[in-house]
């Protein structure tokens, strides 16, 4: 429990040395979550746009899997914290959940396993986007200096004395 409280009490100050938000991260895990009640929707509502587009199904998967992954690992695991493993298993077994209960549930839905690969891809991309920023915000200076604090560092040349 100890482990969990330092962990949030690390991670503002960690998602300010990444360069965003908490606020903002958190509300983008939130309209990802949002995005994933659809898969449990009884059935899809008239009027949705490009409702008869052949693909439009799986492009929904990929985007929000892709989404609700990269989200979930900008807001827990900004640098270097949390392992990204329990995000990819948890959506893994989100994905699998979802096709069940469809196919137990929601039988107008239907359960397909193409639906899984899919998600998979989608998780694939979501921990990818997360690694390519990762490594954005671990090569830059997470503690840049200030104009004040580089004038008071910076010592000219001559004032420095001669080499040792």
């Amino acid at each position: 429990m100890d482990a969990a409280m330092d962990f949030l009490r690390r991670l503002p100050d960690e998602i300010r040395e990444a360069g965003g938000s908490l606020p903002g991260r958190l509300g983008l895990v939130v309209l990802a979550l949002a995005a994933n009640l659809g898969f449990y929707l009884p059935s899809i509502p008239d009027g949705t746009p490009g409702l008869g587009l052949p693909g439009l199904d799986k492009l929904v998967h990929l985007l929000v899997f892709a989404l609700t992954v990269w989200a979930a690992g900008r807001l827990l695991a900004p640098l270097r914290r949390f392992p990204m493993g329990w995000v990819v298993i948890v959506a893994l077994a989100h994905a699998l959940f979802i096709e069940l209960f469809q196919l137990v549930l929601l039988p107008q839905r239907g359960a397909e396993g193409a639906d899984l690969v899919v998600d998979a891809i989608g998780i694939a991309l979501g921990v990818g986007a997360w690694m390519l920023e990762r490594r954005r915000s671990l090569r830059e200076d997470p503690y840049p200096l200030e104009d004040d604090e580089m004038e008071a560092e910076h010592v000219p040349e001559d004032a420095a004395g001669p080499p040792r």
